[in-house]
């Protein structure tokens, strides 16, 4: 990507094959058919990759849909994100709602807003504060702190979510990490260090290696120390 010369600019509304370019910068609605590459990419409005993503940095402020894979160095989302297959990053903030079809990788993820990733979410440091109901199939990393808002902060997160009202809860099979605080997670097995559970949670078993704490408005079924 470092060895391109050309730059990608939509204004207004157009397309593109797709390719190998410097910056993709779109403002207004933009279709890329085919595989992209770059070293930076810009969406102001809403855009459509129909191939794979392949990026340094990606900063979405409006829409913007990957029907295939998503490989970047630094991903910063401000309003939606969907992607049909797996996603890879080092570091993701996002303030929304993303749509994983995939798995997801990332160094570190610090989300305010919703998700569904109906694969694996793994994140050496994942922060998520809810503004709706989210989900993922399987949750691991080194530090895990999970929380949900009190009311909506953002203006632009509560026309984006408000739809779901306020059943706003992370659910998922199984958490496994090293530090782990959860608010209101609905979770079959959560396995960890040190875990401690905040209101609103409903887990099945707690597996638990040095320490563990739970607030009386948590719902535990079972718990044991490895």
């Amino acid at each position: 990507m470092d060895n391109c010369i050309n730059n990608l600019i939509i204004k207004g509304s157009g397309n593109s094959t797709g390719g190998n370019f410097k910056t993709v910068n779109i403002k207004g609605n933009g279709e890329i058919e085919g595989n992209i590459e770059c070293n930076n990419m810009k969406v102001e409005g809403g855009c459509t990759v129909y191939g794979n993503l392949e990026a340094k940095t990606v900063e979405i402020k409006g829409s913007c849909t990957v029907k295939g894979s998503c490989q970047a160095t630094d991903i910063d989302i401000q309003g939606s994100a969907d992607f049909d297959d797996d996603v890879s990053v080092g570091d993701i903030i996002a303030k929304g709602r993303i749509n994983i079809n995939g798995n997801f990788n990332a160094e570190k993820f610090h989300m305010e807003g919703a998700f569904k990733i109906r694969g694996l979410l793994n994140s050496g440091e994942l922060e998520l504060k809810l503004h709706g109901p989210s989900e993922a199939r399987e949750i691991g990393g080194e530090k895990i702190t999970v929380k949900r808002e009190a009311r909506f902060i953002f203006k632009r997160l509560e026309k984006l979510i408000t739809p779901y009202g306020f059943n706003t809860c992370l659910i998922t099979d199984i958490i496994e990490g090293d530090e782990i605080y959860l608010e209101y997670t609905k979770a079959k097995i959560i396995r960890g260090n040190n875990i401690e559970l905040g209101p609103g949670c409903e887990i099945e078993l707690i597996e638990y290696k040095d320490s563990y704490k739970q607030d009386e408005n948590a719902v535990v079924n079972n718990y044991k120390k490895m």
